[in-house]
């Protein structure tokens, strides 16, 4: 697809090139012809395409770039993260959380049950985390079937990310927050804009899974 592209970019390069050279050529013309009268009937139509093509170029290169550029969210407040994060994993066939902590989930309400909702409805949901998950808080989330995946702390992912549709090759996206909690800064990947971040994200949780056992928390 990349090489498609950039063959498409030369081509209409070698256009508005060839174009803007006919184009000073018909000008030069005018301009230094002994003729006082001279006149190109199509030179207008030159300068109108050559206008024409340049902004074209620019609107193609802008829209396919912006396809290769991640997209960012701030989050002033845990409200919005709250919102952020309902929405997100909504889009979600499958859903795996990384975080060093779950203290922001007790606060998210809504979060957790739209995690329920979904995960009763079929949508698989795994949590990785470094520190033991209190029993009120995960007995709900585990009765939908939720699963708890508890590292120790040499092995603690130090990301903190949430990545949905793990399972379906082109249809990955991925939120890493940065910042402190309620204050944060998430960059959201898919297929275009990050898909060697998105691998990278699949290695870590693979791996933190690998190291524990793959059981449910008890």
């Amino acid at each position: 697809m990349q090489q498609l592209i950039k063959t498409t970019f030369y081509v209409f390069l070698i256009v508005l090139g060839l174009t803007a050279l006919l184009t000073l050529i018909g000008i030069g013309y005018v301009w230094f012809s002994e003729k006082q009268s001279v006149e190109l009937p199509y030179l207008r139509w030159l300068i109108g395409t050559v206008l024409l093509e340049i902004v074209g170029f620019v609107v193609l290169f802008a829209r396919q770039g912006f396809r290769y550029l991640p997209e960012v969210k701030i989050n002033r407040n845990a409200l919005e993260t709250s919102l952020f994060m309902k929405d997100f994993i909504a889009h979600g066939s499958t859903v795996t959380i990384v975080s060093n902590r779950l203290a922001w989930l007790a606060d998210a309400p809504a979060v957790q049950e739209e995690i329920i909702r979904r995960a009763n409805t079929g949508t698989h949901f795994e949590i990785i985390t470094s520190q033991p998950v209190m029993l009120a808080q995960r007995e709900p989330l585990a009765a939908a079937g939720v699963r708890f995946f508890v590292t120790d702390s040499q092995h603690a992912p130090e990301a903190r990310f949430t990545l949905i549709n793990a399972n379906r090759s082109g249809a990955e996206r991925l939120a890493i927050a940065k910042g402190t909690h309620p204050h944060h800064e998430i960059t959201i990947f898919d297929s275009n804009s990050g898909p060697q971040i998105i691998g990278l994200a699949k290695d870590i949780v693979r791996k933190s899974k690998a190291l524990i056992d793959a059981a449910p928390m008890e």
